[in-house]
């Protein structure tokens, strides 16, 4: 049975009996180590496995973890298996951080009553807060994309600083309410980016840095960045991205249609035309199967469009959330074994 990782350092203690091999690539604002984890052969081109960017998303930590061992491969294989440990201990966690000592709360009430007790409010609109406690920021509600109305002197503060925001995700197994904390950043112009963006900026936060250095090193052939939806139920869709060459260009949409019938034959249902398509910069070739254009995002670079760029072929899941986390985990690695198999063709 899929494992659901409580705190980052049970991950830690399970990717430590999967692996003799795991180098600590830098530490998160918490101290914790951010890891990479090497397994499969010795065959180049390497392939890139992470999860785990946006904390919530916890079926996918699960599933690049067992992926370590349950991989089959000739070619040298390595594993991020979460981007935010910070994040995944949890909103409590998070907070105390910026407190300096351990807090508890049971309620969206109670934890509301300690921001505005112990921290200083910033910027209130509606329902939503933010407050400023320590080194960090802390928002009751998620404000990605609604600060573009807030005085000057409401952002200024948080310029290179994390916003931590509650999950209020009830009914998902592996993340519900307060289980983890979703991390956003402000970098030094003032813009607001959850921690998948940055990889294109000479400023950018430590976990962004470790993932490009690791890239860097390995020059991967394949990557592969695990995520979940909240808006399709507990269907699934693929995030391919456009290469910079025609055979690459081909390789891609030939392992896209191979993971898509993988999904399919599993007896998952792939997401609805128009129903669920996702925003206006991804196109479909096929059912399920999306291209993203990062320059019409306007966000910058993700890990995944960066991977496109600069190395090769390079796809994002987004499963389900409201699926079972064992048939989620099981999606995430359907999606990377049926890809990998077209990427081994290539390379015989």
């Amino acid at each position: 049975m899929a494992q659901v990782f409580s705190t980052y350092q049970e991950l830690l203690d399970c990717v430590k009996e999967k692996s003799k091999e795991i180098e600590v690539m830098g530490s998160a604002p918490d101290g914790a180590p951010i890891v990479a984890v090497r397994s499969g052969g010795d065959k180049t081109p390497a392939i890139f496995i992470t999860a785990g960017s946006h904390s919530t998303e916890q079926a996918g930590v699960t599933a690049a973890v067992e992926l370590i061992d349950e991989l089959d491969t000739q070619h040298q294989v390595y594993v991020i298996p979460s981007r935010d440990p910070l994040g995944m201990n949890g909103y409590a966690y998070a907070l105390s951080q910026g407190l300096g000592e351990e807090v508890a709360f049971d309620s969206f009430e109670e934890l509301e009553a300690i921001l505005r007790d112990k921290g200083e409010l910033l910027y209130e609109k509606d329902e939503t807060f933010l407050v400023l406690i320590g080194e960090y920021g802390y928002a009751n509600h998620n404000i990605l994309g609604r600060m573009g109305e807030a005085p000057a002197a409401a952002i200024e503060p948080f310029k290179g600083r994390r916003i931590f925001v509650p999950t209020r995700r009830g009914g998902v197994e592996g993340t519900d309410h307060f289980k983890r904390a979703y991390t956003l950043i402000m970098g030094p112009d003032g813009e607001l980016l959850h921690i998948n963006r940055f990889h294109d900026t000479e400023w950018a936060p430590v976990e962004p840095r470790c993932a490009r250095n690791l890239m860097k090193r390995i020059n991967p052939g394949i990557s592969f960045d695990i995520h979940e939806s909240m808006g399709i139920g507990d269907r699934f869709w693929l995030s391919a991205r456009n290469q910079q060459d025609k055979e690459n260009q081909e390789w891609e949409a030939r392992a896209a249609r191979a993971t898509i019938q993988a999904i399919a034959d599993s007896g998952v249902e792939l997401a609805r035309e128009e129903e669920d398509d996702p925003a206006s910069f991804f196109t479909r070739s096929e059912r399920a199967v999306y291209w993203l254009d990062a320059s019409k995002r306007g966000e910058g670079l993700n890990l995944m469009d960066f991977a496109a760029v600069h190395y090769g072929l390079a796809f994002g899941t987004e499963m389900g959330m409201f699926g079972s986390f064992e048939q989620r985990v099981m999606l995430g690695k359907v999606t990377v074994q049926a890809a990998v198999g077209v990427f081994e063709e290539r390379y015989k």
